[in-house]
């Protein structure tokens, strides 16, 4: 009988080894890809997998309470006066299309909007709201313009009809959006100066001698 109760215990350590072994297999895998990257980079990164897997980030240190209220609301360069509402973001980034806007509810909902109403993911009826809110063209049909989005490369199904912001889509509302709106303006051609053109005085002729 003592031998019989062994073989369970011996198999329930393998088992953890394997798992222990997986773990540290996958976590060597993860430090060798984000250490090419900016820290930045690899906050973004660590985030977008935490999301995608549904496990909830590592807590950061415990920052003052004003900070960290501060923390909650105010995205990376984006000022902090702003940001309010879906329609103070949309005039502060100006979207130039129904993907990029599309985008921006996306981002908002996700990292902006009240605690309430925060989420991953956003559908057909989101865009309505959003669009309408913001004040933004509202499509013919809202659950094309997700397709759409989604073909540009700024957002990833989650079935269902429900849509995630991915990096491509972050990157482009945190880093692009409103930015390149300034990059591409020019200034105003200068006028040219008109040159006066002086014409030569006419020579007199002296007056004829008598």
């Amino acid at each position: 009988m003592a031998e019989d109760q062994a073989i369970p215990k011996t198999t329930a350590e393998d088992n953890q080894t394997q798992e222990a072994d997986g773990e540290l297999k996958a976590m060597n895998v993860i430090v060798e890809a984000l250490k090419p990257l900016s820290d930045q980079q690899r906050r973004r990164a660590l985030d977008y997998v935490a999301g995608r897997f549904g496990v909830l980030p590592a807590q950061p240190p415990t920052q003052p309470q004003s900070q960290q209220a501060a923390a909650d609301i105010t995205p990376p360069n984006l000022p902090t006066d702003y940001v309010q509402d879906i329609r103070s973001l949309k005039e502060a980034k100006s979207p130039k299309s129904a993907n990029e806007m599309a985008a921006l509810v996306a981002y908002y909902v996700s990292e902006l909007a009240p605690a309430a109403e925060r989420t991953k993911q956003i559908n057909k009826a989101d865009i309505e709201r959003y669009f309408k809110t913001a004040g933004f063209r509202l499509p013919a049909d809202a659950g094309f313009t997700l397709v759409n989005a989604k073909n540009a490369g700024y957002l990833d199904t989650a079935g269902g009809g429900q849509y995630t912001l991915n990096p491509v889509g972050y990157n482009l509302v945190v880093h692009r959006m409103g930015i390149e709106q300034t990059k591409g303006k020019t200034r105003p051609a200068k006028k040219a100066s008109r040159k006066v053109s002086k014409k030569p005085a006419k020579k007199v002729s002296p007056p004829a001698k008598r």
